[in-house]
Protein backbone atom coordinates (compact mmCIF):
# COMPACT_ATOMS: atom_id res chain seq x y z
CA UNK A 1 0.00 0.00 0.00
CA UNK A 2 1.16 3.67 -1.00
CA UNK A 3 0.31 7.00 0.26
CA UNK A 4 0.95 10.46 -0.58
CA UNK A 5 0.36 12.19 3.35
CA UNK A 6 1.44 15.09 1.81
CA UNK A 7 -1.30 15.70 -0.96
CA UNK A 8 -4.28 16.72 2.14
CA UNK A 9 -3.15 20.25 1.79
CA UNK A 10 -4.82 23.07 4.09
CA UNK A 11 -8.05 24.63 1.96
CA UNK A 12 -10.25 27.22 3.33
CA UNK A 13 -10.54 27.60 6.98
CA UNK A 14 -11.98 23.91 7.65
CA UNK A 15 -9.52 21.61 9.83
CA UNK A 16 -9.49 18.14 7.48
CA UNK A 17 -8.10 14.96 8.48
CA UNK A 18 -7.79 11.61 6.40
CA UNK A 19 -6.92 7.99 8.06
CA UNK A 20 -4.44 6.83 5.83
CA UNK A 21 -3.56 3.61 7.55
CA UNK A 22 -5.15 1.60 9.66
CA UNK A 23 -4.41 -1.72 11.94
CA UNK A 24 -5.00 -3.39 15.37
CA UNK A 25 -0.91 -2.61 15.76
CA UNK A 26 -1.15 1.24 14.51
CA UNK A 27 -2.93 4.21 13.55
CA UNK A 28 -1.73 6.77 10.75
CA UNK A 29 -4.23 9.65 11.10
CA UNK A 30 -2.82 13.36 8.51
CA UNK A 31 -4.33 16.56 9.74
CA UNK A 32 -4.54 19.36 7.14
CA UNK A 33 -4.78 22.35 9.81
CA UNK A 34 -5.53 25.97 8.36
CA UNK A 35 -3.84 28.93 10.35
CA UNK A 36 -5.60 29.62 13.48
CA UNK A 37 -6.98 26.01 13.70
CA UNK A 38 -6.57 23.21 16.49
CA UNK A 39 -7.01 20.29 18.01
CA UNK A 40 -8.24 19.94 21.29
CA UNK A 41 -6.54 18.56 24.16
CA UNK A 42 -7.22 14.92 24.77
CA UNK A 43 -5.93 11.59 25.17
CA UNK A 44 -5.49 8.17 24.23
CA UNK A 45 -4.60 4.70 25.72
CA UNK A 46 -2.21 4.47 23.55
CA UNK A 47 1.18 6.09 22.56
CA UNK A 48 0.73 8.89 20.34
CA UNK A 49 3.50 10.40 18.00
CA UNK A 50 3.01 13.73 16.63
CA UNK A 51 4.94 14.82 13.20
CA UNK A 52 4.95 18.53 12.00
CA UNK A 53 5.45 18.11 7.95
CA UNK A 54 4.36 20.72 6.79
CA UNK A 55 4.25 25.09 8.85
CA UNK A 56 4.49 25.98 12.17
CA UNK A 57 2.37 25.45 15.23
CA UNK A 58 2.54 23.94 18.73
CA UNK A 59 1.90 20.38 19.54
CA UNK A 60 0.45 19.95 23.41
CA UNK A 61 1.99 17.51 25.46
CA UNK A 62 0.71 17.06 28.67
CA UNK A 63 0.38 20.54 30.06
CA UNK A 64 3.51 22.18 27.68
CA UNK A 65 2.73 23.65 24.74
CA UNK A 66 5.58 22.98 22.44
CA UNK A 67 6.65 25.24 19.39
CA UNK A 68 6.53 22.82 16.05
CA UNK A 69 8.10 23.67 12.93
CA UNK A 70 8.43 21.16 9.65
CA UNK A 71 10.28 18.26 10.39
CA UNK A 72 9.86 18.43 14.62
CA UNK A 73 7.98 14.92 15.90
CA UNK A 74 6.75 15.05 19.51
CA UNK A 75 6.09 11.91 21.65
CA UNK A 76 2.76 11.79 23.79
CA UNK A 77 2.75 8.41 26.43
CA UNK A 78 -0.51 6.75 27.02
CA UNK A 79 -3.20 8.67 28.48
CA UNK A 80 -1.10 12.37 28.59
CA UNK A 81 -2.91 14.63 27.31
CA UNK A 82 -2.20 16.06 23.72
CA UNK A 83 -3.33 18.70 20.93
CA UNK A 84 -1.97 20.77 18.42
CA UNK A 85 -2.88 24.69 17.64
CA UNK A 86 -1.91 25.77 14.00
CA UNK A 87 0.01 29.25 13.33
CA UNK A 88 0.50 28.79 9.40
CA UNK A 89 -0.92 26.01 7.68
CA UNK A 90 0.03 22.98 8.88
CA UNK A 91 0.41 19.46 7.96
CA UNK A 92 0.59 16.92 10.91
CA UNK A 93 1.10 13.05 10.51
CA UNK A 94 -0.04 11.54 14.12
CA UNK A 95 1.20 8.00 14.34
CA UNK A 96 -0.96 5.73 16.94
CA UNK A 97 0.38 2.79 18.40
CA UNK A 98 -1.34 -0.03 19.16
CA UNK A 99 -4.70 1.47 17.82
CA UNK A 100 -7.17 2.32 20.47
Amino acid sequence: MKNNLLKVQPNGSRLRHVLAYDSKEARVVVFSMPSGSEVPPHNSPSRVLLYCAKGEGKFLKGKDWIDVEEGDLVACEPLEPHGMKAQKDMIVIAIIAPAP
